[in-house]
């Protein structure tokens, strides 16, 4: 069996330094201007005691932070690499409060495996799980539908993605391998919206189904080699804009040469928090209903103290006790 890796972006919004350096750079307005993009839930804690009791196997855990390190969190564990952000991306490009940046150069980390499965700080897994649910035979596991692009502040980074992805695929790219778009594990209604979408002549979009995704370091690489120029671009901007890409052309460029697994996505969810979802969603974590779950930040969250104390204790069930990766 090959090595698998986890990789999770973090960052402490509460951090003094942080916030300074923050304020020093900080855009007016735009995607990334509002700091509660970064508040953080304080659930972190969970993600590792999940990950030791359902993903025990995992070869190393990545934890990208911009400088900061949980006070609770053993930096000596053996499968704990602590990686800075200055220790992978370009000094150019650096400091950057995007994640584009943080997540398009992952492929730099020098002890990375090949094998990888990027974790936002909001994903969570809540039951066990097993590397086949990740890669097979050495592919990445992923669900491949075609999927048109809903008018959203994200909307035009995918546009971006997609607009390359043509540029470089044709649609005969999806005919070679029909059969991984078109098979029965995605379920009925995921297969009806891709044949609608089949007399398009051109990529109109993806499906993203917001889940930890996983990856080989060589398909970075790869995307560097076709792409240098646009990613570059997307890496030199400190905060979120409409010029940039995501990682998530990464996961198109495979979908379209065929280099994946279908897989079912129905043992995963995203819900977004607010006060009224709060109850049903720590209930959800805690009876490990699903394998994953993404969970959603809103800024129309009335009483953040409250929403965050429900959805811990959700957790603090599911999970109560401590992991080998805290103090």
């Amino acid at each position: 069996m090959q090595q698998i890796d986890f990789v999770i972006p973090w960052v402490d919004g509460s951090d003094p330094a942080w916030q300074a350096e923050f304020r020093q750079y900080r855009i007016e307005s735009g995607m990334d201007a509002s700091a509660i993009r970064y508040r953080d839930w304080g659930t972190l804690p969970y993600w590792f005691r999940a990950v030791e009791q359902f993903a025990p196997w995992v070869h190393k855990i990545h934890l990208i932070t911009w400088g900061h390190i949980p006070a609770w969190l053993d930096t000596s564990h053996p499968k704990l690499n602590i990686v800075r952000h200055e220790d992978y991306i370009p000094k150019e490009w650096l400091p950057t409060f995007n994640a584009n940046p943080i997540e398009l150069n992952i492929h730099r980390i020098e002890s990375l495996s090949e094998h990888f499965v990027l974790f936002n700080d909001d994903m969570f897994l809540t039951r066990p799980c097993v590397p086949e649910d990740f890669f097979r035979e050495g592919l990445p596991c992923d669900m491949a539908r075609l999927n048109i692009i809903r008018p959203s502040s994200i909307g035009p980074l995918i546009l971006n993605n997609v607009e390359l992805i043509n540029n470089l695929h044709t649609r005969k790219a999806l005919d070679r391998h029909l059969g991984k778009w078109l098979t029965p594990c995605y379920g009925l209604s995921n297969l009806l919206k891709t044949i609608t979408l089949l007399p398009w002549s051109f990529f109109p979009g993806f499906y993203d189904s917001h889940q930890a995704q996983p990856y080989r370091k060589s398909d970075f690489e790869r995307a560097w080699q076709q792409w240098d120029e646009a990613l570059a671009k997307t890496s030199s901007t400190r905060f979120r804009d409409c010029s940039n890409v995501t990682e998530w052309l990464i996961r198109y460029d495979t979908l379209c040469r065929g280099e994946f697994v279908p897989r079912s996505m129905a043992d995963c969810r995203m819900l977004t928090l607010a006060d009224e979802s709060v109850e049903e969603i720590a209930h959800l974590i805690a009876t490990g209903a699903q394998r994953l779950l993404c969970l959603h930040d809103s800024t129309e969250i009335r009483d953040f103290e409250q929403v965050a104390s429900t959805l811990l204790q959700g957790f603090e069930q599911l999970l109560p006790q401590k992991s080998s990766y805290e103090k």
